[in-house]
């Protein structure tokens, strides 16, 4: 090494920073793809990559409400409406859905709800923006069980990562405890199942076999079909899902139909009831009215009010928007403004649209991450080179 030089007095101070945070930048994304968005996940990472549930496989922990109360939400046998979301593209890779155990993840106990359900590759998330995730909305079946706590387990296998083999006419690969060497999950909160009179114990229960009006052949590489019959082995598979409702457009429709439930519209709208208590004697309880949901509340319109209370020479201004609710409170010579946000819902992506306003596969007007179209492999690749470079400098300059 050059005497009196070093790497500080050779790469300006001000780029330091960002070579020092540009591996985190670049891996950051390789880390993140599919979660459950409702029910609510137990883990609110997209980048689980140990099955089935990651860290918090087995844990059937209730989770606490603002009052502090342990509740436990209660579904009913039948269909179900479910929302997956991606946060990070990638063409091809398919989803399973399956049905835990009784306070077990142990995937023997698990049963397979749905398979193949095939990848939307019509948008282009960004991981550091979760408006832009792409949602996923399907009506599954419930078994006729009683179960105290189970779950929803999702599995997403990478196949985009197995290159031919994943193409029309490759060997595909297979998951769980299979070939797919790249596969994301997420699970939900622990739901008691509350079964009818026929209903038997999650525990005594048979897997039953997958539906049989599910397709079996999906979009491959190129728009060739692929063989999607054979469950846990996957290829590459894509259909088109709708921009209205993000429902998968080309199955029957009691897949694609409003179940109801926490999922459905109405469990949907309850999460737009918003309140606060602001001090000085003033309670204010803001209520979106009126609203209306369209195709599982992508599009929520309510009227806008405003109301006005005097209490104790205090001023408190509410109003009600489509999305939030700003409260403006005036006391003296002070003002204070605050916005309540509403609890998280499904965001629309922006496909490209071809002049007969159909999407166009794989085009998308949202702003992509840095991470997005290439692989993991090519970004820590690429933040293993430029580590490389720089201890080379250091060495011999």
């Amino acid at each position: 090494m050059i005497p009196g030089l070093s790497l500080l007095s050779i790469v300006p101070a001000a780029l330091l920073p960002l070579l020092l945070l540009l591996p985190q930048i670049l891996l950051s994304p390789c880390r993140a793809h599919s979660r459950w968005k409702c029910p609510p996940p137990r883990s609110p990472s997209t980048g689980i990559k140990t099955g089935p549930c990651g860290s918090e496989t087995n844990d059937f922990s209730l989770f606490p409400n603002d009052n502090g109360d342990e509740l436990i939400t209660e579904i009913y046998p039948g269909p179900l409406r479910v929302i997956f979301e991606e946060s990070i593209h990638h063409t091809g890779a398919p989803f399973r859905i399956s049905l835990s155990g009784d306070g077990t993840d142990d995937l023997d106990a698990s049963c397979v709800l749905l398979d193949h359900i095939p990848h939307n590759d019509c948008c282009r998330p960004s991981l550091y923006d979760e408006s832009t995730y792409t949602p996923y909305v399907i009506t599954i079946n419930i078994p006729n069980v009683n179960c105290e706590r189970c779950s929803l387990q999702l599995a997403n296998p990478m196949t985009d990562k197995i290159g031919g083999d994943g193409s029309p006419t490759g060997i595909g690969c297979t998951d769980p405890f299979g070939t797919c060497f790249s596969v994301y999950h997420s699970c939900t909160r622990p739901f008691r199942i509350v079964g009818n009179g026929e209903a038997v114990s999650r525990s005594d229960y048979q897997c039953e076999r997958l539906p049989g009006n599910w397709p079996e052949v999906w979009e491959g590489d190129n728009g060739v079909g692929v063989d999607a019959s054979v469950p846990g082995l996957y290829r590459r598979e894509s259909s088109i899902w709708s921009v209205v409702d993000f429902t998968l457009t080309a199955v029957p429709g009691d897949y694609a139909k409003d179940a109801g439930g926490i999922c459905g519209d109405e469990g949907l709208k309850q999460q737009y009831t918003q309140s606060t208590t602001l001090s000085s004697n003033i309670e204010t309880t803001t209520t979106v009215t009126k609203a209306s949901i369209t195709s599982t509340a992508a599009t929520i319109s309510t009227e806008e009010s405003t109301t006005t209370t005097l209490v104790n020479e205090s001023t408190t201004t509410t109003t009600t928007s489509n999305q939030s609710a700003t409260v403006t409170s005036i006391s003296g010579n002070s003002i204070t403004t605050s916005t309540l946000l509403p609890n998280p819902t499904l965001s629309q992506p922006t496909p490209s649209l071809d002049q007969n306003s159909n999407p166009i596969i794989g085009q998308t007007t949202m702003q992509s991450s840095a991470c997005q179209y290439c692989s993991c492999w090519t970004c820590i690749t690429f933040a293993l080179t430029i580590f490389t470079s720089m201890m080379y400098l250091q060495m011999y300059i």
